[in-house]
C-alpha cells in the first residue's frame, strides 16, 4: 500500500485534526507524554498501535462511537477504491459517487426513525378513541415514505417503532389499491411495504394475525393486476386464512376489504358468481358499499349484462356525488358511459361524456380514453366523420402511451365506419397498424387470437363491419375476462 501510515494511525490523526486536538491537550487528557503522542499519530512509528493503548486514546478525543465508525468508513471506501485496480479511474468514480449518495439518503432517514422512535409505546389492541389520532399520523408518516424510493421506505420500517402501527399499513394498503389501475410498480411496492410493516406491529397475537392477513391480501391483489390470476390464488388464499384466525372485535380495519379484494380475484378467475356473492357480503358488512357497488357493476359489464351494470352504477352515483371523492367520481361516470354506449343510448352516454372531460383534466392517461368514448358516442349519433376524427384522435394517443389494447380498440371503431362506407382499402392500411398491438406481450392471446382473424380478412379485402364489431364487442369483454374464448 501507499499510504505510510497505519490504519489505527490514520484513525486517531484524522480525529484528532477534525477536534482540534493538539498533542498536548491529547497527552493531558491520557496521561501520555506528548512527544509519545506525537510519534503513535505520525509516521515516526512503526507498526500497529495495540488495544490497549489505541483505546486510551481515543477515549481522550472525547468523540461519540459514530465518528469513529464515520471515519473508520471512510477509510476503508479509500482502501477498497486503491484495490479496485480493474475498474477505470473514471468507472471507480461513478461507483464511490453512488454510494456516497445513497449514504446521506440512508442517514437522513435512519436519523427521522430514530428521532420518531422517541418514546413510542408498545401498542395493544387499538381502542376507539385513539383510532383518528393513529390515522392522521399515519398520513403524515406516509407523506413521508412518499419522497423516499422504496429501499429507504423499507429501512425506515425496519428501524423505527414509528413507522410500524396498524393505521401506516393501513394506508399503504389503501395506496396500493389507488396505484393499481396506474402503476402496477407501485402498487406491489405499496403491498411489499404494507406486509413489512404488518410482521411489525405489536398487539396480541389475534390482531396481528388479523393485520398480516390485511397486508398479505393486497400483495396477492397486485399479482392479479399484473395478469396473474392463477398465480394470485396460494397467496390470497393464505391471506384470508390469516384474516379468519385472527382477532379484530372492534372492526378496526374495514371487513370488506379482503371481500372486495376475492370478488376481484374470482370475477378474473371467470367465476362470476362467486364474485357477486362476495360483493353482496363486502355491502352488507364493509364501510364502503358503493365500491362493492361500483365493482359489481363492473362485473356485470364483464358478464356483457349492461343493464345489471347500469342499474349497479346508478345505485352507487348519489353516494359518490355526496362524498366528493373526484376520482371516484370519474371513473364511476366513465363506466357509465361506456355502457351507455353498449346499449345505445348515445344521448344519455353524451352527456355524461362532458361532465367527465370536466372532472380529468389533467390525467395524460385518461383524456384519450375521453376522446375515444365521444368518438364512440358520435358514431352513435350518426356523426360518423366527427366520429373518425376523434377516435384516430385517440388512437395516436394510445400509441403514444403504449397502451396497446386501447390502440385495437380504437382502430376496429375506425374500421366499422370505413366499411359501413364501402371503403375497404383504407380499412386494409389500418389493419396494418396492428402489428404494435401483435407484439405487445400484455395483450394476451385469445385477444390476439381475434385481432389476426380481422387482419388476415382485411389483407384480403373480405373485412365486413359485422366481423369488426364482432371482434369489438370481443376486445371489450375479453379485456377483463381472459378466460373468454373467441368463436370464429
Amino acid at each position: 500500500m501507499r499510504r505510510k501510515l497505519t490504519f489505527r494511525q490514520l484513525l486517531l490523526s484524522i480525529l484528532a485534526l477534525w477536534y482540534d486536538l493538539s498533542q498536548k491537550e491529547l497527552g493531558a487528557r491520557t496521561g501520555i507524554d506528548p512527544k509519545e503522542v506525537s510519534q503513535y499519530l505520525r509516521r515516526k512509528r512503526r507498526g500497529e498501535i495495540k488495544d490497549e493503548l489505541f483505546e486510551r486514546l481515543l477515549a481522550g478525543m472525547k468523540c461519540s462511537p459514530a465518528a469513529v465508525w464515520i471515519v473508520t468508513g471512510c477509510l476503508e471506501a479509500l482502501e477498497a477504491l486503491e484495490e479496485a485496480g480493474e475498474l477505470t479511474p473514471e468507472e471507480r468514480a461513478v461507483i464511490e459517487e453512488e454510494i456516497l449518495a445513497s449514504a446521506r439518503l440512508q442517514r437522513e432517514a435512519l436519523s427521522e426513525a430514530v428521532r420518531l422512535s422517541r418514546g413510542v409505546p408498545v401498542e395493544g389492541y387499538p381502542e376507539a378513541r385513539d383510532l383518528g389520532r393513529a390515522r392522521r399520523r399515519a398520513e403524515e408518516l406516509f407523506g413521508r415514505l412518499k419522497k423516499r424510493p422504496q429501499e429507504m421506505r423499507l429501512v425506515m420500517v425496519a428501524d423505527a417503532e414509528e413507522y410500524q402501527g396498524w393505521a401506516l399499513c393501513e394506508k399503504c394498503c389503501d395506496a396500493s389499491v389507488r396505484e393499481a389501475s396506474r402503476d402496477l410498480e407501485a402498487a406491489a411496492a405499496w403491498a411489499q411495504l404494507a406486509q413489512e410493516i404488518a410482521e411489525r406491529v405489536r398487539g396480541p397475537e389475534g390482531w396481528r394475525q388479523c393485520i398480516r392477513g390485511y397486508a398479505a391480501a393486497h400483495a396477492a391483489n397486485a399479482v392479479r393486476v399484473a395478469g396473474e390470476p392463477k398465480a394470485a390464488e396460494a397467496p390470497f388464499e393464505e391471506a384470508k386464512r390469516l384474516w379468519l384466525s385472527g382477532s379484530d372485535p372492534a372492526g378496526v380495519l374495514d371487513p370488506g376489504r379482503l371481500l372486495h379484494l376475492e370478488a376481484a380475484l374470482r370475477r378474473d378467475q371467470r367465476r362470476f358468481e362467486e364474485a357477486l356473492a362476495c360483493l353482496d357480503e363486502a355491502e352488507a358488512v364493509g364501510r364502503q358499499p358503493e365500491l362493492a357497488m361500483i365493482q359489481r357493476g363492473f362485473t356485470l359489464e364483464v358478464m356483457g349484462d349492461y343493464e345489471g351494470a347500469v342499474k349497479a352504477l346508478l345505485q352507487a352515483l348519489p353516494i359518490i356525488e355526496g362524498q366528493g371523492d373526484v376520482r371516484l367520481l370519474y371513473m364511476t361516470r366513465f363506466n357509465l358511459g361506456v355502457v351507455f354506449t353498449h346499449l345505445g343510448r348515445y344521448n344519455e352516454a353524451a352527456a355524461i361524456a362532458q361532465e367527465v372531460r370536466e372532472l380529468a383534466t389533467g390525467d395524460e392517461n385518461e383524456l384519450p380514453r375521453i376522446t375515444w368514448l365521444e368518438g364512440r358516442i358520435a358514431a352513435g349519433l350518426g356523426r360518423p366523420r366527427e366520429a373518425r376524427r376523434l377516435l384516430t384522435k385517440a388512437r395516436r394517443e394510445f400509441e403514444r402511451l403504449k397502451m396497446s389494447y386501447d390502440v385495437a380498440l380504437a382502430l376496429l371503431e375506425e374500421a366499422v365506419l370505413l366499411l359501413e362506407e364501402g371503403r375497404p382499402a383504407e380499412v386494409k392500411a389500418l389493419a396494418d397498424e396492428l402489428a404494435q398491438v401483435f407484439a405487445d406481450k400484455g395483450v394476451h392471446r385469445e385477444a390476439l387470437a381475434a385481432l389476426r382473424l380481422f387482419h388476415e380478412a382485411a389483407e384480403r379485402a373480405e373485412a365486413t363491419a359485422e366481423l369488426a364489431r364482432r371482434v369489438l364487442r370481443f376486445l371489450f369483454r375479453a379485456r377483463h375476462d381472459q378466460g373468454l374464448r373467441f368463436e370464429s
